[in-house]
């Protein structure tokens, strides 16, 4: 069995894509024969930067508009599945590489069901309001993997029963924990950091920053100047850092489902549209808190809010609690379950509900 993934993370559009494509690979190492990523060569420099990378990494070029080195592969390499995570991939792409690849199954990742026909025969969205989302009115023959049974971790978010019960404590989380993703463009992470340390003095301050963040001098020289300000760049063991962590601002993207795991207090950023709904629906839920900066970027206000969620052990505590109810670590497996449900019923794998 081979499952390949197109996918690509870089400075301009971030790693969250590339990284849940990752942790699906991850889980996948004992039920595929072969695993591979199709990507430019931008996302194979980020690829190389990780240690718990798995697959193997084939070079794509032209994404955008030439499907040929895509179908080449697949059908040279007998792809079984093929995975898109992305919205760089046109409405063109999508069709063409689903008419054309009849012994491939196509698997898009979605998150919010605005792109139009997907043109696939599995449908993942591991956030919360998926199954709202009307994917029938778009890929009505489609198989549907929708909400939180499907949420996909890295392994090293899978906790022991003996981890989960640590986590559920706020003794030893004596950390403030600021990730704003693998490439954090406007560079809010310093921004941010430098308002904290004014507001929330002698508190220990991680600021993590992903392998195509871009302003590491800047952030370094600011660091240095303060005893109680750590960055850590690349990291590769955030879960680490998350346990030690009494609160962490996050971006509002995946990353919410890793503090979520690991039963970490967050205030969700929403620096994307795409991150909304996923982000409101945890703060409804109890889950984490979240601040909406699309708009307008209020720092003094998210300071305050920053800083009372601190003060707030109670709150703090329910959001655990919360979370330790309703965190799932098999979406994974259930992911490949259907799958391989999808493959069997498929026959040949005709394209014939078009």
């Amino acid at each position: 069995m081979h499952i390949a993934f197109r996918v690509d993370g870089n400075e301009v559009i971030g790693l969250g894509h590339l990284m849940r494509c990752l942790a699906l690979a991850q889980h996948g190492q004992g039920r595929f024969d072969k695993i591979s990523f199709l990507v430019t060569e931008a996302t194979q420099q980020q690829a190389l930067k990780r240690k718990d990378w798995v697959g193997e990494i084939i070079l794509v070029e032209d994404f955008q508009h030439n499907t040929k080195h895509v179908k080449n592969f697949c059908q040279d390499y007998k792809v079984d599945f093929l995975v898109l995570d992305g919205y760089q991939f046109t409405f063109e792409y999508r069709k063409d590489l689903f008419l054309s690849l009849k012994e491939t199954l196509i698997v898009a990742i979605d998150d919010n069901n605005d792109v139009g026909p997907l043109f696939a025969h599995c449908i993942v969205n591991p956030n919360g309001h998926a199954p709202s989302l009307n994917y029938k009115d778009t890929e009505p023959s489609a198989t549907y993997c929708l909400g939180s049974h499907f949420r996909i971790l890295r392994k090293e978010f899978v906790l022991s029963d003996a981890q989960s019960k640590k986590a559920m404590s706020l003794n030893g989380r004596d950390e403030l924990t600021i990730i704003l993703g693998g490439a954090d463009t406007q560079n809010l992470s310093l921004v941010i950091v430098n308002a904290l340390a004014q507001a929330l003095t002698h508190i220990s301050i991680n600021v993590i920053t992903g392998s195509a963040y871009t302003h590491l001098r800047v952030l370094d020289e600011f660091a240095s100047k303060s005893p109680f300000i750590h960055h850590l760049h690349n990291v590769q063991n955030v879960a680490e850092v998350f346990l030690r962590s009494r609160l962490v601002i996050s971006a509002g993207g995946s990353t919410q489902y890793e503090l979520q795991a690991l039963c970490t207090p967050a205030l969700l950023l929403i620096v994307a549209e795409n991150q909304y709904q996923a982000s409101k629906q945890s703060s409804e839920e109890g889950r984490a808190c979240y601040y909406n900066i699309l708009k307008q970027f209020d720092l003094t206000s998210l300071v305050s809010k920053v800083t009372n969620l601190w003060n707030s052990p109670e709150t703090l505590v329910n959001m655990q609690q919360v979370n330790h109810t309703q965190a799932k670590s098999n979406g994974a497996d259930n992911i490949f379950d259907a799958l391989m449900k999808l493959k069997d019923e498929s026959g040949n794998r005709c394209n014939d509900h078009l």
